[in-house]
């Protein structure tokens, strides 16, 4: 396992692209064990996470490594298999997913920001979709921005292969939010650490999206309602309340 790191303490599991020879640039084999590790992590919904983030200054990954296509169509095919098997493994996993993104980000590596929970962008982010240069129209890529944005637009992006700067991004709801350039490294893992902190009520929110998405409104506010009660009963929301209202007791006083 030489192209990502890998860290674990049980609850966090952190993979880092580590490819810089190849611009981070996603092979099958990665892709491959990536996928099995996403897999192997179990827990209730929220009680583990996920962060992904990639090496280097310049780029997260340059996406999936064009050069396996000189295998012809078998090369095609391992491509095909390794990404949705990828893409499953992300989509099911019951952790809360954080995604660290810097520099460019293209065709196959957004993978991970598209089907993660929470993305952290730095300000020179662009994210594109550069296969029809080559000819080749990004199905696989186009199924997932639909998971993020609307058709047309996804439609767009892949026929076009234009970038998304990471304000854009952020407008249309790709990224969660932009830090500056400047310190970017220590400011992303202090709102990534904020994050793992309220991942439980996170994982609620994710489960009111997916289960609302279908739902008349009259039933989306049922479910609201039901789901507030859960979130309310959760380990730790007594005593951020708490510590909240001491806060304003003390500002009170010394106003």
């Amino acid at each position: 396992m030489t192209d990502f790191k890998l860290q674990s303490d049980g609850t966090v599991t952190r993979i880092t692209i580590d490819r810089l020879a190849k611009s981070n640039a996603l092979s099958s084999d990665m892709m491959e064990e990536i996928a099995d590790i996403v897999r192997g992590i179990g827990g209730a919904p929220g009680e583990k996470a996920l962060v992904i983030d990639a090496a280097g200054e310049r780029g997260f990954s340059a996406g999936a490594d064009i050069s396996e296509l000189r295998a012809g169509r078998e090369g095609l095919e391992r491509q095909e298999k390794v990404i949705l098997a990828l893409s499953e493994a992300i989509e099911t996993c019951p952790a809360l997913i954080v995604t660290v993104l810097h520099g460019y980000a293209k065709g196959g590596g957004t993978i991970f920001p598209c089907l993660s929970d929470i993305v952290i962008a730095r300000a020179d982010v662009s994210v594109s979709y550069p296969e029809i240069q080559f000819r080749m129209y990004p199905f696989l890529l186009h199924a997932l921005l639909t998971r993020r944005i609307p058709d047309s637009l996804a439609w767009q992006l892949c026929a076009t292969g234009r970038a998304l700067g990471a304000e854009e991004a952020f407008g249309l709801g790709l990224v969660t939010e932009v830090l500056p350039q400047d310190g970017f490294r220590e400011q992303a893992e202090e709102r990534v650490r904020n994050y793992l902190d309220i991942r439980a009520s996170l994982a609620l929110g994710r489960e009111f999206s997916a289960k609302a998405a279908t739902l008349p409104f009259g039933e989306q506010m049922k479910l609201a309602g039901g789901m507030m009660h859960r979130n309310f009963a959760a380990p730790g929301v007594d005593e951020a309340i708490e510590r909240h209202r001491a806060r304003l007791s003390s500002k009170a006083r010394q106003d």
